[in-house]
C-alpha cells in the first residue's frame, strides 16, 4: 500500500494548545463563580472528550492503546466517531483516502496481534467483520492470514509486517488528521479567537521588547563610541614620533 506524502506541519500543536488553555479559563472561571456542580459535568466531559482537544498525537496515541489491548470494539467505535463527527466534513473527493486509512488501520490491528502471537484476537477479527470484509477485494486475501504458519515470510503479508510499512501508514495517518484539522475543523468559538488574539499580542509584545533592547544596545554603543573619540583624539605628529626619537633629540 502506498500512502500519499503529507507535509507535516505543527498547527494541531498549536490549535491543541490554544484548547487546553482555554479550557483551564473555563475551569477557573467555574471555580471563581462556585459553579461546582458544572466544573465536574466539565471535568467529566473532558477526560471522555473523544477529539481530545483536536490534539493529533494524543487521537493516534488514543488508537494505538486501543490496538495494543486488542480492544477491537474501542477501535470499532472510536473511529466510527471520527468519520461521523469530522470527516463527514471532507468533500466527496477525499472519502477514498479515508477508506483507505481505515483499511491500513485494521490491517495494522491485524498484523499487530499476528506479531504478538495472540492468534485468538486474529481469528477475532476475521470472525466478527466477515459479513463487513468478506464483499471488499483489499480484503479477500487476507482471511487465510490466521492459517498460515509464518505470514511475514509470505511475499503477500511481509511488507505488512515492516518497520517501515507501520512508520509509513502512522505518519501518514498524523498527516492526514494534521492538514484536516487546519482547513476543516469546526469555526472557531469566540473563546478562542480571544485566545489567539491574545497570544498574537504575546508575541507582538516580545517583538517590541527585543527591538527596544536592541535600540538600547545600539544607542549605547554610539555613546560609548562618541566618548572614545573624544578621548582619544588625533595626537600632533611630534607626539605620534615620540617613541622613535633618541636621547640626543630631546
Amino acid at each position: 500500500v502506498q500512502f500519499e506524502e503529507v507535509n507535516d506541519c505543527n498547527d494541531d500543536l498549536c490549535m491543541g494548545s490554544a484548547v487546553e488553555r482555554t479550557d483551564e479559563h473555563v475551569r477557573e472561571y467555574l471555580i471563581y463563580r462556585g459553579f461546582t456542580g458544572t466544573l465536574k459535568h466539565l471535568d467529566s466531559d473532558m477526560k471522555a472528550d473523544k477529539e481530545k482537544g483536536f490534539r493529533v498525537d494524543k487521537i493516534i496515541d488514543q488508537l494505538q492503546l486501543f490496538i495494543q489491548t486488542f480492544d477491537l470494539n474501542g477501535l470499532k467505535d472510536y473511529w466510527g466517531y471520527l468519520d461521523r463527527r469530522l470527516f463527514c466534513r471532507l468533500e466527496d473527493i477525499y472519502r477514498p483516502t479515508v477508506s483507505k486509512l481505515r483499511t491500513s488501520l485494521f490491517r495494522y490491528y491485524v498484523v499487530y496481534t499476528v506479531q504478538l502471537k495472540n492468534i485468538e484476537k486474529t481469528q477475532e477479527f476475521f470472525q466478527r467483520q466477515a459479513q463487513e470484509l468478506q464483499g471488499q477485494p483489499e480484503w479477500r486475501d487476507w482471511f487465510i492470514l490466521p492459517f498460515m504458519p509464518a505470514p511475514e515470510q509470505n511475499p503477500l503479508f511481509s511488507p505488512y509486517f515492516s518497520r517501515q510499512w507501520s512508520d509509513t501508514f502512522l505518519v501518514s495517518l498524523h498527516n492526514f488528521l494534521s492538514v484536516f484539522f487546519l482547513d476543516c475543523k469546526p469555526p472557531q468559538p469566540v473563546l478562542l479567537s480571544f485566545d489567539s488574539e491574545v497570544q498574537r499580542t504575546t508575541c507582538l509584545q516580545e517583538e517590541n521588547d527585543q527591538l527596544r533592547h536592541m535600540i538600547f544596545l545600539q544607542g549605547r554603543l554610539e555613546t560609548q563610541n562618541k566618548q572614545e573619540e573624544m578621548v582619544h583624539h588625533k595626537l600632533p605628529p611630534y607626539v605620534q614620533n615620540m617613541d622613535r626619537l633618541g636621547d640626543t633629540e630631546l
